[in-house]
């Protein structure tokens, strides 16, 4: 092939685009004002013009980056602009800068870009200097106003429609919009927006001019889009509203503006959202549909792509942390208050749960709400008519929510519940048009974030009035709405049942979690019907029934929560405690539905009932099983087939008095106020108190078995016989009240309270008796019924009753006459409603310190006065001792009975004795008793022997001379209750402190270092072990040798030190104030107490330290019972009388 000929001829165009080379610009240092104003002159070789605007912008830039230490620059700046500064003339238009000016004008004549982008650059950087000065305001206006005659504006526009490639035009450019619309406070930011047609000119195509390099957008070179969005946004943010009304108005402005947002650097994502959420959707001054410009589907779609951006780190390297939020963050913020704020203009007022279109007072003619109806709600027409779809006022929310990807982004997820929130109408709407939504388990992280959503959604409140303006409508809304609204469409029948039947722990636990939101929510609907209804025929009656009709269809049914419940793990406290709580709302919300299902709670009840009494777990444990506990009691009152008073072969006590005992020994761990709502429930239901409002129910048994310090197992058995006696045949002891009342000459007449459980007492109390309970039962049992008695007087019992109560009480002791003058009807105060109402309360010792805790606490700084007589009553606890019978009353028990029922500690106690051969005798009989165990086949024989027989040998050498040490005693005894159940917190200390050694040391307190420094065997078990020791240390303190042991062993300090512990409850502290009352006692007891101790200080201290009146008093009595009981001369002369001043 031939070459081409050319047709251009010599020294033709050779037909290739000419290659442009840009030569860079020459400059000179300034050091004068003169110089400047030299090399600015207009010249019209534009190559020495180019170097003198080059010269200039190293100028400024030296100034702008901080490299003019000595302002000597800044000098030569306000030199030159003062100097070329225009005269004011009336026929003239001043113009600032005129050289430069006239050289921008040529260049742009001459078409050299270089020069029009060199002008734009000194321009930009003069005005950035200025704007920080204030001083120079009036220079900067002047150029700005220069700016804005005819002949620079046509510069201007011709600078920003330069060609797409011509990017150091254009960016220049706009920096000098921006910082001429941004001088001063925006005083020319209107007069530019009025030149729009220049100033503004091709703005639309500038924006999206942006960054296609590799890698992040440098901050410190913008690119033309980043310069074309902060002009604008310092528009929105300095224009007058009518001229943001009329910015917003250009759709390809707004349209450009959010249509390459995601591409944008972060810092300028931030400055849009926060610009437009400040300056437009906040500015209430603005018009709604001005608004809806900018918050169009399209801007919110794409402000909803921000969700899930990724910041690059090397971009916040030189942002201070925590400065600015995160792209998200910022989108999240501006999505929330568009789409929620109703001044926003995006979202218009709805009517919640009534569709658009819909009247909600308008009735068919001969329909009325107080009138039978032939009707009802099938006379309403539009009632069945929104099954498939729902319309809603809000439109833009309602497609722009379809967008989004809730189940993915926690954000997003956060976002749609709130335009739920604010919006309830969108809720139906959503779901019907949602129709790949699918509540199908399938253990995916799509499903998780489905179900989190329902789990949100369903737990939104229902609108006041169903979201109708002025109170109830005289038409409920469409039950189909108000159905999908308290159980979206997603949660099918099918689909809550596979999640049951998949035997998935999370799929399961989700499912219980949102039927019972689902259940409350429904609970809450019925209520509001029942609001609206003004009789049982009214259109709302009807309208809740098929409500409830058409939801017995989308849930399960009951059989299938329980099967669910009855298969899950018995250390899955969480799921189970989630369970029984849903079985609970099933018999409160939808009774009629759960009753359809024959369900025996009994069995799992007694269960829970005997993990809670029985089990060692920890505190968060313990308390997932007590609210599983109090589920299953509450449900226990809806099932026909509970058997309360029915004792189980393996219970010791019926679940009615097995949760009294709980009641009143676990109260920190439950709930009193839902256990004795419970208790108060079944009593009532059986009649074992009366049913009267005036009636306090269980209130003074409950508060009289709280006054004890302790109850013995018996004296449970004998209420468990009561009440199942009471129960069984509640007409025969109505009738034994009758005769009482006729007794008493208390006419029927009168409105007046009495309890049939007290007749069953009575009655029993001779059976109680004949079973020979110990001396300690029976002195608690004495003390129970007195208590009874005086807090009935409390709760409003008829006195005449209570008397012919006590003297029936009397009459049961028989023989028993010193028992039974001790039977008393105490005064009582009057209870606090803490009480009243069974709220939660920890310190459970001194119920009368437990009812005037709240009155006192007004005033803390008081002391309630506390007799002698009071103060022995509350801290006396007498000595255990064993009568001599003992020696011969064990012989014919079984090795159960000696250890469990007290005989072998009676026999144990007899060490003490002052008499040696009562001493030897007895330690002859407990080798015989050891033997006996070891035979047996009683459960724990081998520690039983073990214990005896180092007891034995131990005390083998002693007792010839004089009785064993009492802590020794007192331990044994002790030991051989903790022997006895496996589970007790020391078994295991018990069980290693047998197993060290063959003989006791009989001047050592056994486990007392243990307990105090080893810490508890089990977790939480500590204030259990310190009990435990307390009540061991008191029983240990009868003689003035135990005294000197326990000042020996520094017992008192380790006691006195236990207080400061800040968690330490009430009950615990009165334990060690008994141990110091014990030692009062004793001969000498005081003195040693005061000059050994430190006793006076530490009680100044406790008593300082407290905030309850009454515990104030008990030390200010217990100080004085240390004055009274000490050798006071010579405790006046050891002190020097400070002792005596103190307490006088």
């Amino acid at each position: 092939m031939t070459k081409r000929k050319s047709h251009g001829g010599e020294g033709g165009h050779s037909g290739k685009k000419q290659k442009i080379v840009h030569e860079p610009p020459t400059s000179e240092d300034v050091y004068t004002e003169r110089q400047l104003r030299q090399l600015l002159a207009f010249e019209q070789d534009l190559r020495k013009a180019r170097h003198g605007l080059q010269s200039f912008k190293n100028l400024l830039d030296s100034i702008v980056n901080g490299e003019d230490k000595d302002s000597e620059k800044l000098q030569i700046l306000l030199e030159f602009l003062e100097s070329v500064k225009p005269r004011e003339r009336d026929d003239e238009v001043p113009v600032y800068l005129p050289d430069i000016m006239e050289t921008w004008s040529m260049a742009a004549q001459l078409n050299n870009e270089n020069v029009m982008s060199a002008v734009a650059v000194v321009l930009a950087l003069v005005l950035r200097i200025i704007s920080g000065n204030l001083d120079l305001a009036p220079y900067g206006l002047g150029i700005c106003r220069t700016l804005l005659q005819k002949r620079q504006q046509e510069l201007l526009a011709k600078n920003l429609s330069a060609d797409n490639g011509k990017d150091f035009i254009i960016s220049p450019t706009l920096r000098l919009l921006k910082e001429a619309v941004t001088l001063d406070g925006g005083a020319l930011a209107a007069p530019i927006f009025r030149a729009r047609n220049y100033t503004f000119k091709s703005l639309a195509r500038n924006m999206g001019l942006r960054y296609i390099g590799k890698g992040v957008e440098d901050p410190k070179r913008p690119s033309v889009r980043t310069n074309a969005v902060r002009f604008l946004l310092s528009c929105l943010r300095l224009l007058h509203v009518e001229a943001k009304r009329d910015l917003l108005s250009q759709k390809d402005i707004v349209a450009a503006l959010m249509r390459h947002i995601r591409s944008d650097p972060p810092s300028l994502i931030h400055e849009i959202l926060d610009t437009l959420r400040a300056s437009v959707i906040l500015d209430k001054k603005l018009p709604k549909e001005i608004k809806i410009r900018i918050l169009s589907s399209y801007s919110l779609i794409k402000i909803a792509e921000l969700y899930g951006y990724t910041e690059d780190p090397a971009e916040r390297e030189n942002e201070p942390e925590g400065e600015r939020p995160s792209v998200e963050e910022s989108a999240h913020a501006f999505l929330l208050a568009a789409c929620t704020d109703s001044d926003a203009g995006i979202r218009r007022s709805e009517h919640g749960y009534y569709p658009e279109g819909v009247d909600p007072n308008a009735i068919p003619s001969g329909i009325h709400d107080d009138q039978p109806m032939d009707f009802g709600v099938d006379s309403i027409p539009w009632m069945s008519k929104f099954e498939d779809d729902v319309p809603v006022r809000n439109m833009l929310l309602a497609e722009f929510i379809q967008t989004l990807r809730p189940w993915s982004n926690t954000k997003q997820n956060d976002l749609l519940v709130a335009i739920f929130e604010h919006s309830p109408e969108l809720i139906a709407h959503y779901f019907c048009h949602r129709k790949s939504f699918s509540f199908d388990p399938k253990l995916s992280a799509t499903w998780i974030g489905y179900a989190a959503l329902l789990y949100n959604v369903v737990q939104l409140p229902i609108p006041s009035w169903f979201g109708h303006s002025k109170g109830y409508a005289r038409v409920p809304p469409p039950t189909s709405v108000i159905l999908g609204n308290v159980i979206p469409s997603p949660m099918t029948l099918k689909a809550i049942s596979r999640c049951f039947s998949i035997k998935s722990k999370l799929a399961s636990f989700y499912a219980i979690r949102l039927l019972t939101l689902v259940l409350q929510k429904l609970g809450r609907a019925l209520e509001m019907y029942r609001e609206a209804s003004s009789s049982s025929e009214s259109i709302w009656e009807e309208a809740a029934r098929r409500l409830l009709d058409e939801f017995y269809q989308r849930i399960p049914d009951l059989k299938d929560i329980i099967k669910s419940y009855l298969a899950m793990e018995q250390d899955d406290l969480l799921q189970r405690q989630a369970a029984s709580r849903l079985l609970l709302l099933y018999y409160e919300v939808i009774p009629q539905f759960a009753l359809r299902a024959k369900f025996d709670v009994s069995p799992m009840l007694l269960f829970t009932i005997k993990k809670v009494e029985t089990s060692g777990l920890s505190n968060g444990d313990m308390a997932m099983s007590v609210l599983e506990l109090e589920n299953l009691c509450a449900v226990a009152k809806y099932s026909p087939n509970m058997r309360w008073f029915a004792r189980a072969s393996d219970m010791p006590h019926s679940p009615f008095t097995t949760l009294l005992r709980l009641s009143v020994e676990r109260t920190a761990g439950l709930s009193n106020e839902s256990l004795r709502n419970v208790l108060y429930w079944v009593a009532s239901e059986h009649q074992l108190v009366e049913n009267q409002p005036k009636s306090q129910g269980l209130y003074p048994l409950i508060a009289a078995l709280k006054s004890l310090e302790r109850i013995d197992l018996t004296i449970w058995t004998f209420l468990d016989s009561c009440v199942e006696r009471c129960a069984r045949t509640p007409v025969k002891y109505l009738e034994m009240v009758e005769e009482q009342l006729e007794k008493a000459k208390v006419s029927e007449d009168k409105d007046i309270t009495t309890c049939p459980l007290m007749m069953t007492m009575a009655e029993q109390i001779p059976f109680f008796i004949s079973s020979s309970p110990s001396k300690a039962a029976l002195k608690e049992f004495v003390q129970l019924l007195s208590e009874y008695l005086g807090y009935s007087r409390v709760a409003g019992v008829s006195k005449p009753f209570l008397k012919t109560t006590k003297e029936l009480f009397v009459a049961g002791f028989g023989d028993q006459k010193k028992l039974a003058a001790k039977l008393s009807i105490p005064k009582r105060q009057k209870f606090t409603s803490e009480l009243q109402n069974g709220s939660d309360t920890q310190n459970t010792e001194v119920t009368v310190s437990l009812m005037n805790r709240v009155a006192d606490s007004v005033n803390g700084d008081s002391t309630r006065q506390i007799s002698p007589q009071d103060l022995e009553q509350r801290l006396f606890v007498p000595a255990i001792t064993s009568k001599d019978s003992s020696l011969s009353r064990w012989s014919s028990r079984t090795p159960e009975e000696l250890v469990e029922e007290g005989y072998a500690s009676s026999l144990i106690r007899l060490l003490c004795s002052e008499h040696s051969s009562i001493r030897q005798e007895a330690l002859t009989n407990i080798v015989k008793m050891a033997v006996k165990i070891k035979e047996s086949t009683y459960e724990n024989n081998e520690q039983g022997w073990l214990l005896l027989m180092e007891l034995t040998e131990s005390a083998r050498s002693h007792i010839d001379d004089e009785p064993l040490p009492s802590v020794i005693v007192a331990f044994a005894c002790k030991a051989l209750e903790v022997l006895m159940n496996p589970l007790h917190c020391l078994y295991e200390k018990v069980n290693i402190f047998l197993t060290s050694r063959p003989i006791w040391s009989l001047d050592r307190i056994p486990l007392m270092q243990n307990i105090l420094q080893d810490g508890p065997t089990d977790d939480g078990a500590f204030y259990s072990e310190i009990s435990w020791l307390l009540a061991f240390l008191l029983d240990s303190l009868r003689t003035p040798a135990d005294v000197a042991l326990f000042h020996k062993r520094k017992v008192f300090e380790r006691l006195f030190a236990l207080t400061c512990n800040p968690f330490m409850g009430f009950n615990l502290k009165t334990q060690i104030l008994r141990i110091v009352y014990r030692a009062t006692t004793i001969a000498e007891g005081s003195d040693t107490l005061i000059t050994r101790f430190g006793a006076v200080s530490w009680i100044l201290a406790q008593r300082d330290a407290a905030t309850d009146a009454v515990e104030r008093g008990v030390y200010q009595a217990l100080l004085g019972r240390l004055w009274d009981t000490c050798d006071q001369k010579r405790i006046s002369e050891w002190s020097k009388g400070s002792v005596e001043r103190i307490v006088v």
